[in-house]
Order: C-alpha cells, then sequence, then structure tokens
C-alpha cells in the first residue's frame, strides 16, 4: 500500500524565544503527528525556504513580519496568500507585537483589523464565519475561556471565536465587567485567492490549538 503524503506545515519564527516550544509543545505535536513541519529562524532561510516550496499553511509564530528588516520575507509571503495560501498569526504574535507596528501589519494587508481589548473571557464559535476552503465548522472547539488581544473592526464574517453572550471579563484581581461583544479573538478574511487568520490567545490554550489545527484542516 502507497504511504500518504502529508501536508507540510511551515513555522515562520524571525524573533524565536527559547520558551516558544515549551509553551506550545502540545500544539506542535499535534502538528507533527498530522503533517511534516519545517522551521525557519532567520529571514534568509523563510526566503530559501519559501523560493523552493508550496506549504499547506504558514504559521507565523512572533512579531518578526511586522519590522521593517523583514520587508522581504513579508514580500514572499504575500504571493503566496494572494495565490491561495493559508497564513495564520498568533502565538507569541499577540504577546510582543507593538501596538503600532500590530495595527500597521494588517493595514498592509488591506484590513481593518486593529489591536483591541486585552483580557480573558470565554468565546464561542461564530457559524455564520467565512473560513479557509474544505468543510472545517464541524471541528471547532466548544466555548472556551482564554486570554487574549482582541481584534476590533473586523466585519461580521470576519470574526471566528466571538464572546459568549453576556460575557465578562475573568480575573483573579479585579472583579468581572461586560466586555465589548464587538470585538473578536479569532478572526480571519480572505487575501486574494488566499486566508489570512489570527489567534489572539497568549497563553496557548488546548481549545486554541485546535482552532488551528482546524484552521490547517488537520481534524
Amino acid at each position: 500500500m502507497a504511504s500518504v503524503e502529508l501536508p507540510e506545515i511551515f513555522l515562520l519564527s524571525l524573533e524565536f524565544q527559547s520558551f516558544l516550544d515549551q509553551v506550545y509543545s502540545s500544539l506542535f505535536d499535534s502538528l507533527s503527528n498530522s503533517a511534516r513541519v519545517k522551521r525557519a529562524k532567520s529571514a534568509s532561510g523563510a526566503i530559501r525556504y519559501l523560493e523552493a516550496n508550496t506549504p499547506k499553511a504558514i504559521l507565523v509564530t512572533d512579531e518578526g513580519l511586522t519590522k521593517r528588516e523583514h520587508a522581504e520575507v513579508l514580500g514572499h509571503i504575500l504571493p503566496y496568500l494572494r495565490n491561495g495560501g493559508l497564513v495564520i498569526i498568533g502565538l507569541h504574535f499577540p504577546n510582543f507585537a507593538h501596538m503600532d507596528a500590530f495595527d500597521n501589519f494588517f493595514d498592509r494587508l488591506g484590513l481593518p483589523w486593529k489591536s483591541g481589548d486585552y483580557h480573558r473571557t470565554t468565546f464561542r464559535f461564530n457559524p455564520s464565519c467565512t473560513l479557509p476552503a474544505g468543510d472545517i465548522k464541524g471541528t471547532m472547539p466548544a466555548p472556551y475561556s482564554m486570554k487574549v488581544l482582541h481584534i476590533k473592526n473586523a466585519r461580521q464574517h470576519e470574526k471566528i471565536f466571538v464572546p459568549i453572550s453576556d460575557a465578562t471579563t475573568q480575573s483573579h484581581v479585579f472583579s468581572p465587567e461586560p466586555v465589548d461583544e464587538s470585538q473578536a479573538a479569532v478572526v480571519g478574511a480572505k487575501v486574494g485567492n488566499g486566508f489570512l487568520a489570527y489567534v489572539g490567545d497568549v497563553n496557548g490554550e488546548r481549545g486554541s490549538d485546535q482552532v488551528i489545527l482546524s484552521l490547517c484542516g488537520l481534524l
């Protein structure tokens, strides 16, 4: 029997910090069980990879693409994205991207997304959202709690995970407060013929692992 060729997932870690692999070990283990995982930690390595390969998805693990010195890497990612690729932004990105650079990054992609509130609450899947190609709605997790850097200004169909009805902030220090239900923890949009997603979870919840695996079509 012929072996099944696994899809390839490319991790882009231009500002790699060693604790990334520890915090996100469950996600990386799950990816490795379902795909061939490649990673670049330098601009030159990323460019060499992208010039020779077309992965199933690119997972941007940190804020590197927001920095001017990595403009050439972004210049290689944009054609991949617009020609039908899948780019998922998350992990260390919401924790370490400077807010002006965060907003400017999505503006350069033609998206109205801006950095929003930063807190923990419970989120649910929005069944009316736009997703990458494939029947993946049934693989998304049930409502779960996560601490996120929200996105504001996303259009309704771009909101993939949103606060549950009457959600309040969750904190061991501060009293619960109503949340802005117009903001979203996970968003996604068509860019050209491809799809760009942002996962705002800053702690690597298991539910967010499932979201990323689902977006990649690996569940």
